[in-house]
């Protein structure tokens, strides 16, 4: 027979239902408390953002000031013919200027080729084995072929060719290409050998050859006869040149460029500024700033009609920093000589009311940075510069120990602070629970005992109701 106890056991209290609600009602300071504390999470996520993206701007400028990088009057190069010469690196180049260059011939490779023999034939190995050194470059390597099968038969002439090929490749093989070819439809064929690299110090050499080595090797013949002619030979401002590779670094100081076929005639190398890539250049640096105060923007606006504000609207140290970047930018620069630019608006830069930098005269920006480069990057690059100023303020916000660090660093603290106080709120709703769950078990146990008396009573009353009928039946 079931008692109370697991008659509660095996049924849901129908009071449970209160105490979730008490547990709701309860449970409204942790509520608020983790709304804080999501509202300071999503504060330190959107200070990461704003950190991103200064981070991405000061960047910008370490870039363009660099030391190694012609940012601000970048050169480029063009060939008149590009099929002959093209580019390759002006990197060391400084100034503008004009090559003449002509190609008598480009470098190539050595090839070279055996006699024609019949593949089927066995005439080679006659010769006996043999041996030979191949020698391409700096490396030189033994090659050796016997004239018989492990099974004892002779070799025909394709399988001692063969032979040197697999070998050749085995031990050359990032110096030279090995193959053997059948020429034409009596099954001939003929042993291919070529230098992996162009010029004259990579070209095929044989020695001490013996046996079928000395036959083979002695028939072959080179494709360019005048193996010097293996160097490519140009000439650029009347100096004639010869080189073992195509692509050229030390003809021309701080430019590298490849040739690519023989001329007919006198072509240019035109070295000249690059307007474009410097105009490009400032592009970039004002995106950057864009990106920055648009990102802040986003963190911190405050909508006056509706309420609505960015996480970081009560940062004011947040919500200040572009505006005053753009303060800095429009303010001299101390150093500037006389009669040289002093602030951004003079080469023609300026901003939106919204705090986007923009150009504000296209031409005055081009000729700046077409005349006075200089003048341009001193804006930039000069410690008491307008960028470098800018530079200094927005690189305090990322660095470490810096703004962003420091507000986080808060922020940290609070929401640990907010995390314990939850965390103890959870401890004390999770006994809150509890406690009310055993009140309602005891009342619902009370219920079911007075029920369970209650149905005992009844049954008792039907059955004297039942035996006083049948008495009285009886009676009559």
């Amino acid at each position: 027979m079931s008692t109370i106890s697991n008659l509660i056991q095996q049924q849901t209290n129908p009071y449970y239902q209160y105490v979730n609600e008490l547990v709701q009602i309860e449970s409204q300071q942790k509520y608020t408390l983790q709304g804080e504390e999501n509202q300071l999470t999503n504060e330190k996520s959107s200070l990461s953002k704003v950190s991103s993206v200064i981070s991405s701007f000061t960047s910008k400028i370490d870039e363009l000031s660099s030391k190694t990088s012609n940012n601000f009057n970048p050169l480029k190069a063009t060939s008149s013919n590009t099929s002959a010469v093209t580019v390759d690196s002006i990197s060391g180049i400084k100034n503008t200027n004009t090559y003449d260059i002509s190609v008598a011939r480009t470098a190539s490779k050595d090839i070279t080729l055996s006699s024609v023999y019949s593949g089927s034939a066995t005439d080679l190995a006659a010769n006996g084995d043999g041996s030979v050194d191949v020698t391409i470059g700096g490396k030189t390597a033994t090659i050796s072929v016997t004239t018989t099968n492990t099974d004892g038969t002779t070799k025909t002439n394709k399988e001692i060719l063969d032979s040197i090929s697999t070998s050749i490749n085995n031990m050359l093989g990032t110096e030279s290409d090995s193959a053997v070819y059948q020429v034409d439809n009596n099954g001939n064929v003929q042993l291919s050998l070529k230098s992996a690299q162009t010029g004259y110090d990579q070209r095929i050499q044989f020695s001490n050859a013996t046996g079928v080595l000395a036959n083979v090797t002695g028939s072959i013949t080179h494709q360019m006869t005048n193996l010097n002619n293996l160097d490519a030979q140009f000439t650029v401002d009347g100096i004639t040149f010869t080189r073992g590779q195509n692509i050229v670094s030390d003809a021309i100081s701080g430019m590298t460029f490849t040739l690519k076929n023989s001329t007919t005639g006198q072509e240019q190398i035109d070295v000249t500024q690059d307007v474009d890539k410097a105009t490009g250049n400032i592009n970039d640096f004002m995106k950057k700033f864009n990106d920055m105060n648009t990102q802040i923007r986003q963190q911190t606006f405050l909508n006056g009609k509706t309420g609505n504000k960015g996480p970081l609207q009560g940062m004011h140290s947040i919500r200040d920093l572009t505006l005053n970047l753009r303060q800095i930018a429009l303010t001299d620069m101390g150093s500037a000589a006389s009669g040289a630019y002093k602030n951004l608006t003079e080469i023609g830069i300026g901003f939106e009311k919204d705090g986007t930098m923009k150009v504000t005269d296209s031409q005055l920006l081009q000729n700046a940075l077409t005349q006075n480069p200089d003048q341009v990057k001193a804006l930039f690059v000069n410690t008491d510069s307008p960028v470098m100023q800018m530079y200094n303020q927005a690189k305090a916000f990322t660095d470490v120990g810096g703004t962003i660090s420091t507000l986080k660093d808060g922020l940290d603290q609070n929401i640990k602070y907010l995390d314990n106080r939850i965390q103890a709120q959870t401890k004390y709703l999770a006994q809150y629970e509890k406690n009310l769950k055993a009140k309602f078990d005891k009342m619902y146990q009370v219920q079911l005992q007075a029920q369970s008396q209650y149905n005992t009573i009844m049954s008792m009353a039907s059955a004297l109701d039942s035996t006083s009928s049948s008495t009285s039946t009886s009676s009559s």
